[in-house]
């Protein structure tokens, strides 16, 4: 929403509200009434969502408009309740008394990659307030599928195919075990082709996490550690996992 900062003039010290995004797009939807706006808030789950979110929470309950003949979607209309928040109602109507309410024109935006350690989880009252909708990663889209695994004649689609429904076997008694699979974009093009960029990435994250307690399901049973099979990789590629 914006941050209030210091500022100096002439030896004296005020402090001033600075508009952060939310307030910033709020003030140009609501004056552009007529154009459409996105505000695209990348990981959304990085932070404690409703917490940051704050009073905002009460606003993302929308109302929703008419549908038309035709229509296939949900158009979203004003914030069903107004908040009271002075220096947002100041930038955006002019009014500090003012309500603030998200405007009919304005869509937020949330991404979040569930497949991610270590991040906060969005609470059901929280979640229940947008139209969730789920992104299968889909490897055969990839614009590099059909690159192959450094010295090896196995694709990264092909690789992918064979490794992730290996990850939900093994892991069918574990919670999230679909979100241990390897995404498409897991690696970047380059990296498919460095044998130490694959090894202490991919198989990094093969050891230490998808196959935790079940190492010999996948690799090789000689290798008792990381280190050795990773050695072993930057030597013969491929050939330390199983068949």
């Amino acid at each position: 929403m914006g941050q209030i900062l210091p500022k100096s003039k002439d030896g004296d010290v005020s402090y001033e509200f600075i508009p952060g995004p939310f307030t910033k797009i709020v003030k140009d939807a609501y004056r552009n009434p007529m154009t459409k706006y996105i505000l695209i808030i990348e990981e959304i789950n990085r932070g404690n969502a409703p917490a940051i979110f704050g009073e905002v929470f009460q606003l993302l309950d929308r109302k929703i408009e008419k549908l038309e003949k035709g229509d296939d979607g949900f158009p979203i209309g004003t914030s069903e309740y107004g908040i009271t928040n002075a220096n947002v109602a100041k930038i955006v109507y002019g009014d500090p008394t003012h309500k603030v309410r998200i405007p009919s024109n304005l869509s937020i935006i949330g991404t979040m990659n569930t497949s991610d350690q270590n991040v906060f989880t969005l609470d059901t009252a929280f979640k229940r307030r947008w139209r969730m909708r789920s992104v299968v990663s889909d490897v055969s889209k990839c614009s590099f599928a059909n690159d192959v695994i450094c010295d090896s004649t196995i694709s990264w689609k092909s690789f992918l195919n064979a490794i992730n429904p290996l990850i939900i076997e093994y892991n069918e008694r574990n919670l999230g075990s679909e979100d241990k699979r390897l995404g498409a974009y897991f690696v970047k093009m380059q990296e498919l082709s460095d044998k130490e960029y694959f090894s202490e990435k991919v198989l990094m994250y093969l050891w230490n996490d998808a196959f935790k307690y079940e190492h010999e399901k996948v690799f090789k049973e000689k290798y008792k550690t990381l280190d050795d099979l990773i050695d072993d990789f930057k030597k013969i590629a491929l050939d330390t996992i199983k068949d």
